[in-house]
């Protein structure tokens, strides 16, 4: 009975854990955050033209990576899509709808990854509720990230992995591997982490003594060779995937080959002054070659990187980039975790049991992608995968100090922790839902759904319409709100924004303001409307400015 009713307990906690996360992902999930950024245009846009075609924006059939700014990125996210577009439309719910709904079921899936590790349901519990309420994950859940999305899929595929360890069943190791494997279709950091981590598990298994990795025991005997064989197959499976994912198919490598420190102008320029000052100073040349050269410049820019991940200052005061995913004050935990991750770090690194080691393990290599790059650093996109372990081990520090405490400095921690911890997700939601529509909100592209829908009602009134590219790349959004017929794009030959030219009736200047500033490249067509920058002045009667929330001026639509 005892038992029974304790298993209830835990279920309804979780599924009430559950349903509040729900609610903070979905409510006024198409308003907030305001705006619409180019990165999720271009998603739900993928999602319907493969929807309506089987191929993607730029005319490839059912791509798993797609040309976007020169950049190529992963489609998963783009088919998850799909099914919200089939149903509600295209539109900024529907777009977000599957990061909002994997954000959702990531809470179950971390209490089932907390518990395959510790075996105990409180950590999961408190692991569970911390990522329903992260200020980190609750941002990223409603912004159509394929990061977040990649996120549900390997924690749930670690899970299961996990699982199959301790009882050698080939019906937890299967899916486990394919949820891993779908992960590498969102998004491109799990294509490094999940190997590395299944080989540090494995050296940390040869290598083991006596304890927790007996668990890991994978080659005693008269274990089951079946899985040990689909294990060890499976792991050269991914191993060679993310290889070729990475360094053969076409655009893998290109986006880091574009932001590695080892390509990066500013390490080199660093280098380069550094070899001047010593002739300057008239330094031996060996010494020279000795301090400042390509391994000990880059190594350097990695460490700082590297190191950039774990400062107090990204996690718990500021947060990270991009801007436009940043919450103004709000650090990607809140403060109040601060002691108890504290805690729960010592106490993994100095207990005997190499159960603790797995969370150190995962957070020691999640920042291992994001410090090569240097576009963006500290970059919370590609971090995000150190999440769930953050949040276990705080969940672990919490508990062991309420551990074999007497039960009125048990309820002096809990209300004292549960107030300060109330006052920051209170800040939080304050900060999200009522600051950040305001703040900055340049970045996010304010303005451009009433400018194109604006537009869309002149449209068949009109012969063209002609654009400035200086206000950002344009062509996501103006397919996503217009709606453009996905069969009439592919076969004008998916043209995008390119200067002085365009498709149906939008064509694309580089000027900021094309209604004052024409050249003999510009349409001579009768009726034209002009979008410029809200700055410019035009003293034509029949105009329309687009304003933000702010009172700062968007567009000038101008018609002529």
């Amino acid at each position: 009975m005892i038992n029974f009713f304790n298993r209830n307990i835990v279920l309804i906690a979780l599924i009430s854990i559950f349903a509040f996360g729900m609610f903070l992902r979905f409510y006024q999930l198409e308003k907030i955050p305001n705006g619409f950024h180019i990165d999720e245009a271009i998603n739900g846009v993928n999602g319907y033209f493969i929807l309506e075609t089987g191929k993607d924006s730029s005319n490839n059939k059912f791509p798993l990576q797609t040309e976007v700014f020169g950049d190529y990125n992963p489609t998963g996210y783009s088919y998850l899509t799909i099914l919200p577009i089939k149903l509600f439309g295209l539109s900024e719910f529907s777009t977000r709808f599957p990061g909002a709904f994997l954000g959702s079921l990531t809470i179950l899936a971390s209490f089932l990854l907390a518990f395959s590790i510790f075996k105990n349901k409180r950590i999961s519990l408190v692991s569970a509720f911390l990522i329903a309420i992260s200020p980190w994950h609750v941002v990223f859940s409603r912004s159509s990230e394929q990061t977040l999305a990649s996120l549900f899929f390997v924690i749930l595929g670690f899970a299961l992995v996990f699982l199959s360890f301790e009882n050698k069943k080939l019906k937890f190791l299967i899916p486990g591997i394919l949820l891993l494997i779908t992960s590498f279709f969102m998004y491109f950091t799990p294509r490094v982490f999940v190997p590395l981590l299944l080989l540090a598990i494995f050296i940390q298994h040869l290598f083991r003594g006596a304890g927790f990795l007996s668990l890991f025991s994978l080659w005693r005997k008269g274990e089951s060779i079946k899985y040990k064989s689909f294990l060890f197959s499976f792991f050269i499976f991914l191993g060679a995937l993310a290889f070729i994912l990475v360094f053969v198919t076409k655009g893998g490598g290109d986006r880091f080959r574009q932001v590695s420190v080892f390509g990066s102008l500013g390490t080199r320029l660093v280098m380069e002054e550094q070899i001047r000052e010593d002739g300057i100073a008239n330094t031996h040349v060996k010494i020279t070659q000795l301090f400042h050269n390509k391994v000990i410049n880059h190594l350097l820019a990695y460490v700082s990187n590297y190191v950039d991940y774990f400062s107090g200052n990204f996690l718990f005061i500021k947060g990270g980039l991009p801007i436009w995913l940043r919450v103004e004050g709000i650090g990607l935990m809140y403060v109040t975790q601060l002691p108890f991750l504290l805690i729960g770090s010592i106490i993994i690194v100095v207990n005997k049991n190499r159960i603790y080691k797995i969370p150190m393990l995962w957070i020691l290599l999640a920042p291992i992608v994001a410090a090569l790059t240097i576009d963006d650093v500290p970059n919370i996109r590609r971090s995000l995968i150190m999440l769930p372990m953050l949040e276990i081990i705080s969940a672990f520090g919490f508990l062991y100090i309420l551990q074999n405490r007497k039960k009125l400095l048990q309820i002096l921690i809990v209300s004292v922790t549960g107030a300060i911890l109330i006052f920051n997700f209170s800040y939080f939601i304050h900060q999200y839902f009522i600051h950040s529509g305001i703040h900055m909100n340049w970045y996010r592209n304010e303005g451009f759904n009433e400018m194109i829908k604006t537009v869309k009602n002149s449209y068949n009134k009109v012969d063209k319409v002609v654009v400035t590219k200086d206000a950002g790349g344009i062509y996501p959004l103006i397919l996503f709100y217009m709606k453009y017929d996905p069969g009439l794009y592919q076969s004008e030959g998916s043209p995008k924004d390119k200067e002085y030219k365009g498709f149906g009736k939008f064509f694309f200047v580089p000027q900021s303001c094309p209604s004052t500033h024409k050249d003999n490249r510009f349409p001579k067509a009768g009726k034209i409307i002009y979008v410029d920058k809200g700055e410019c002045e035009n003293k034509v009667q029949r105009q329309k400015i687009i304003y933000r929330k702010d009172g700062t001026r968007v567009f000038n639509i101008i018609y002529e």
